[in-house]
């Protein structure tokens, strides 16, 4: 299997403090074939027009790390953006002005201090309703970190036909998941999304990405052989992207 890690925060994100060469060293290292900078854009902290002068100065970093490691590491332009359908206008914008391979839309506003069964069910409906309608914007390429509100919680409080739906729109919509190993260090869950969510994804479809989420150097390679794993032993495909365009590998 070719190998990838396509969730990177680099210190283009507001959490994290690594450096582009750091991440390139490691990656290469680990015999790691691509790499994607996933750095946050949080449209409800920072302003448009600083999101796109950070993301050009970064573009040129990434630019001189492929040519330095041409053939040993492929390095993608890429964001994570945070509730991208609350901001359609400044999404499409930022898609416009900046050189971008693929975009991962994450739901992070949560309600992480459920304390009753009903608040979370009722949070867990909440979340699972974002990402449907995150789907139906049609603005992104990839659903980061499904079930990621496992997180907080040590039980799954979704809902089968409200993932199923989830599940479809994602077909429907030409979008792949991620199979995120951060669940190992954050949660009781090895990846998210949960095996038995994967395994219902593999039904319809077996193209994902793998993603580490890795903030610090120690993340990069976090899990991943599990995740490799897990892709192998259930037939599934790790995909990359180049320009929004979805490439087999």
């Amino acid at each position: 299997m070719i190998r990838q890690n396509m969730h990177i925060h680099s210190n283009y994100s507001w959490d994290s403090k690594m450096d582009i060469d750091t991440i390139a060293q490691i990656l290469v290292k680990n015999n790691i074939s691509y790499g994607a900078l996933t750095d946050h854009v949080e449209l409800s902290r920072e302003s448009l027009p600083d999101v796109i002068t950070k993301l050009k100065a970064r573009n040129i970093d990434i630019d001189r790390i492929n040519q330095q490691y041409q053939g040993k590491l492929t390095l993608l332009k890429a964001v994570e953006i945070s509730e991208p359908h609350w901001y359609p206008d400044q999404v499409q914008k930022l898609s416009q002005e900046v050189e971008l391979d693929f975009i991962m839309g994450s739901i992070h506003s949560i309600q992480k201090k459920a304390e009753s069964r009903r608040e979370r069910e009722v949070a867990t409906h909440q979340y699972y309703q974002e990402i449907l309608e995150m789907i139906k914007t049609d603005q992104i390429d990839v659903v980061g970190h499904l079930d990621y509100i496992n997180r907080y919680y040590k039980k799954d409080y979704s809902l089968y036909q409200q993932v199923t739906d989830v599940l479809n729109a994602i077909k429907e919509h030409h979008m792949v998941i991620e199979i995120n190993t951060s669940a190992e260090r954050r949660s009781h869950l090895n990846v998210f999304p949960s095996l038995d969510k994967i395994c219902r994804y593999k039904l319809s479809q077996n193209e994902i990405i793998i993603g580490t989420d890795a903030h610090t150097p120690n993340q990069l390679i976090d899990n991943l052989e599990q995740a490799e794993l897990i892709t192998k032993e259930l037939g599934l495909k790790p995909v990359i992207y180049q320009k929004r365009k979805r490439i087999n590998l």
